[in-house]
């Protein structure tokens, strides 16, 4: 594998990273990026990192107030602050060449909000760059994604892993009304994500079935059950309705 050059301090996604150094080495930065997948925290911060590249932040300034770098992390960005945030773009930068916006959580802005950014991302301003940070493309405008150079940022496997287990073993602590109130937040899911918590599921209830834990069978065969629903494209919402109220 290849290595980036720049000292990240995000570990992995070296394909990325490398992209990213590339872009940068060879002055053919996009005028927006979409970063998307579930690795939420490296995003951002890997967002945050290629912003200091592209500005030249040096190591002392990391931690000084920097009005060329802008980051919004809130759930849901309205029309007014969209509007507020394309009209500060739209200045000259207060000390380096560009200005540079990031905007977490994309999928969370309004419909007015992120159609109002359109504009922007068609006629860019050479003096500003945007990265989106998203958790898929299939929750935002195909405008939107279309005028973004994409890279993806999905969790390693083994953090998946573990994590998924983790999430399991809390389902079963839940009461049958806490289970019902957090089937929304699973239903939001991407399919393939989904199938990829199932299987993780089904390995961990298959190990304790196989360590003598015989009531584990039930709870296998409802999994199992709930990965060929999603295969077939059945509803999300009924089919993890059914497995959460089913699990014992």
């Amino acid at each position: 594998m290849v290595y980036s050059k720049y000292m990240w301090s995000v570990k992995g996604y070296e394909n990325q990273k490398l992209f990213l150094d590339n872009a940068f080495a060879n002055n053919k930065l996009a005028h927006a990026y979409l970063f998307t997948g579930s690795d939420r925290e490296t995003k951002k911060q890997l967002a945050i990192e290629f912003a200091r590249m592209i500005l030249g932040v040096s190591e002392e300034e990391k931690e000084r107030i920097n009005p060329d770098l802008i980051v919004i992390d809130q759930s849901k960005m309205k029309i007014e602050e969209m509007r507020d945030l394309i009209s500060e773009l739209s200045l000259k930068p207060f000390r380096y060449q560009k200005k540079v916006a990031i905007i977490q959580n994309f999928e969370d802005v309004t419909d007015e909000a992120a159609s109002s950014i359109l504009k922007t991302l068609e006629e860019p301003n050479n003096s500003s760059l945007i990265i989106l940070l998203s958790r898929n493309q299939k929750s935002l405008l195909p405008t939107i994604v279309s005028r973004c150079q994409s890279i993806y940022f999905n969790i390693p496997k083994q953090k998946i892993s573990n994590e998924n287990t983790e999430s399991l073993k809390s389902i079963f602590k839940f009461p049958i009304a806490q289970r019902i109130l957090s089937i929304k937040g699973y239903a939001e899911k991407e399919t393939e994500e989904l199938q990829s918590l199932f299987e993780d599921w089904i390995n961990a209830e298959r190990e304790s079935l196989l360590s003598g834990d015989a009531g584990k069978y039930l709870n296998l065969q409802v999994l199992l059950d709930s990965l060929v629903g999603l295969k077939q494209n059945l509803n999300k919402k009924l089919i993890l309705e059914r497995l959460f109220l089913s699990l014992k």
